[in-house]
């Protein structure tokens, strides 16, 4: 079984979105991913590519993959982590998976006002069986302000300690490095963290993804999880023939 983890940049800040939509196809097929689990999900009526669809990010990248006969099965659960407008203008999470879902839910943060980070943050969970083992999936997106990202870390372990002695895996875009004081809380909460365990000579940076210089797209799991990891890579690291990225993001594929 293999996991993406990616934030796909929405597509009202970074341009070249139908290229983009292609090329972040094309990894994940190279990829053979079961689970995609996508950070940066858009929904404005007003983009050309949603109001000729109708679609949100998510579900145009899942249509391009099944126009390739990939994913034809699969299921898309989306959490919309806030609206900007009152007329369906959104941003949050989505999880697609060829595997069967036992639970899906969602973990709104709470959210401190201040200039640094006015976006209000969720973290969606999804309970997943694939060949009998069953595993709890966290997709998050957390907060560039510390006092957020403090609550958004504290909230979300919190939450988790329901599934104590299940595996349990944490992924996403976490808007800081290994080295700030509130990720490390991880490793003392018993997670570790799977691209410093299988990789440790490699910094695998993540972004930016044109010239990586931070890794703050990260996988912890739990120890019954981060046993079956085999391997964990970088994808969406090469652009295109016109220099276009699939994301300002690299990707995690991680293998169980």
């Amino acid at each position: 079984m293999k996991i993406v983890s990616w934030n796909i940049a929405n597509y009202d800040d970074h341009p070249q979105w139908i290229t983009r939509k292609n090329l972040i196809a094309d990894e994940i097929i190279k990829a053979d991913a079961d689970i995609i689990a996508l950070q940066e999900i858009r929904f404005n009526k007003d983009h050309p590519s949603t109001k000729a669809t109708y679609m949100n990010t998510a579900e145009q990248i899942l249509t391009q993959l099944q126009s390739r006969n990939k994913f034809i099965d699969a299921k898309i659960i989306t959490q919309p982590a806030m609206h900007f407008k009152p007329n369906g203008f959104w941003e949050g999470l989505s999880i697609i998976t060829k595997n069967d879902i036992i639970e899906t839910g969602a973990i709104f943060h709470s959210h401190i006002h201040n200039s640094a980070d006015q976006n209000k943050r969720v973290t969606q969970y999804s309970v997943s069986v694939s060949d009998n083992f069953v595993f709890f999936l966290f997709n998050t997106h957390f907060s560039s302000d510390e006092t957020n990202l403090r609550s958004n870390i504290g909230e979300v372990m919190s939450y988790a300690e329901r599934f104590a002695g299940y595996p349990l895996v944490l992924l996403g875009d976490m808007n800081a490095t290994p080295l700030n004081e509130n990720i490390h809380k991880l490793t003392m909460l018993g997670f570790i963290d799977i691209w410093n365990k299988l990789n440790p000579e490699n910094d695998g940076f993540t972004y930016p993804s044109s010239a990586p210089a931070k890794r703050i797209d990260h996988c912890w799991a739990n120890e019954s999880f981060a046993n079956k990891i085999k391997s964990t890579k970088l994808i969406g690291n090469k652009p295109d023939r016109d220099g276009i990225y699939p994301s300002d993001h690299l990707g995690l594929i991680i293998e169980i």
